[in-house]
C-alpha cells in the first residue's frame, strides 16, 4: 500500500486549492477524484462572481487553470471513487470502489455535493433521458423545445438563462413564494421573453410515454394542472457526497461534515473543505478559501508529527 503525507478526496476548487498549498509546502499529496478534476464548475458556462475576472470566466477554463497550477507543484491524481475511510490519529486509510487502498497521515475531505432530486413519480424513470441536471452538458438535446427548470436559486436561474439560448421556451418552477437567486440573475431572467417564471408552484409528477411529455404541478390553491414540456432540468438544492463517511467522521443533520473554524473534524488529522463541510455557503470563492484553510491546518498537523 502506497502512503502519502496527505490525501484529498475530491478534485473541485476546494480540493485543488488544498493540493496546491500542500505541495508548495513539499508534502507528498494525492488527490482522489471519481469524475472530472475541476469539479462541478467544469459544467458551468460562465462564472461571473469569482474575483479577478471582471468579464467572467468559463467554469471549465477556471477548473483547468486550477488543476494545471496544482499539478505544476507536484500534486498526484488518482481516478477513483472513495467508498470508505478508516481514521486514527496517526494513520488514515481510504478504500476505493476498485478495492485499492491509500494511506496517509492527514486527510482532507472535499468531495462536494450532488444535485438533490425532486422525489416525484416519473423522475427516476426519465432520469438522464429527459430529466437532466446540467444545461451545459445536455441542454443541446432540447434545442427548439420546451423545458422546465425546477429551482429559482442562483444555479437554477443560471441554467434557465443558458437554456433560453437553445430552447423555444423555458418555464422556471419555484416552490417558494419568490425566486432566491441573486438580484442581477433575476433581472436577466425576467427580461428574457423566452423565460416564464412560476413561483409558489411544485412539480408533483413528471409525465411521459417513452419520453417526457409534461409535468404535473400544484399551485398555492392546491389545484393541479399539466404543463406540456419536452424535458425537465432539476436544480432544487444539493446533497453532500458523504454517504460513505457515516461512522468515520461526525455529520450534521444535513449530512455535511462537522468542522470547527480551522475546518478540523473531531478526528485528529481529518479536515473538510468546500460544499461538503457544515455551514458552507456553496460558492466557488468560499471553496477556494476553505481549501487554503484546510491545507494550512493539515500542514500544522503534519509538522507536529515530525
Amino acid at each position: 500500500m502506497n502512503e502519502w503525507d496527505a490525501i484529498i478526496i475530491g478534485g473541485g476548487p476546494a480540493g485543488l486549492t488544498a493540493g496546491l498549498y500542500l505541495c508548495r509546502g513539499k508534502f507528498r499529496t494525492l488527490l482522489i477524484e471519481k469524475g472530472s478534476v475541476g469539479g462541478y464548475i467544469m459544467n458551468v458556462e460562465l462564472i461571473e462572481n469569482y474575483p479577478g475576472f471582471p468579464d467572467g470566466i468559463p467554469g471549465a477554463e477556471l477548473g483547468m487553470q486550477m488543476k494545471e497550477q496544482a499539478l505544476r507543484y507536484g500534486l498526484e491524481v488518482e481516478r477513483a471513487e472513495a467508498i470508505a475511510v478508516q481514521a486514527s490519529a496517526s494513520r488514515k486509510v481510504v478504500t476505493s470502489a476498485s478495492g485499492s487502498t491509500y494511506a496517509c497521515k492527514a486527510l482532507i475531505i472535499a468531495g462536494g455535493s450532488r444535485p438533490r432530486k425532486l422525489g416525484v413519480p416519473g423522475e427516476e424513470r426519465f432520469w438522464g433521458s429527459g430529466v437532466i441536471t446540467c444545461a451545459f452538458c445536455d441542454g443541446g438535446l432540447f434545442t427548439d423545445r420546451v423545458i422546465a427548470v425546477c429551482g429559482g436559486g442562483d444555479s437554477g436561474i443560471t441554467e434557465a438563462l443558458y437554456m433560453a439560448n437553445l430552447a423555444s421556451r423555458v418555464i422556471v418552477i419555484e416552490a417558494k413564494p419568490s425566486l432566491t437567486a441573486t438580484a442581477v440573475l433575476q433581472e436577466r431572467a425576467r427580461a428574457n421573453p423566452k423565460i416564464e417564471i412560476r413561483c409558489s408552484t411544485r412539480v408533483t409528477a413528471i409525465l411521459g410515454d417513452g419520453r417526457v411529455t409534461g409535468i404535473e404541478v400544484s399551485g398555492e390553491s392546491g389545484g393541479k394542472e399539466v404543463l406540456p414540456v419536452d424535458g425537465v432540468l432539476v436544480h432544487v438544492g444539493l446533497e453532500p457526497n458523504t454517504g460513505y463517511l457515516a461512522g468515520s467522521v461526525p455529520l450534521d443533520e444535513g449530512g455535511q461534515v462537522q468542522v470547527n473554524t480551522w475546518l478540523e473534524t473531531p478526528v485528529p488529522g481529518v479536515f473538510a473543505a468546500g460544499d461538503i463541510r457544515s455551514g458552507s455557503p456553496r460558492q466557488v470563492s468560499a471553496a477556494v478559501g476553505d481549501g487554503a484553510i484546510a491545507a494550512i491546518s493539515a500542514q500544522r498537523f503534519l509538522q507536529r508529527l515530525t
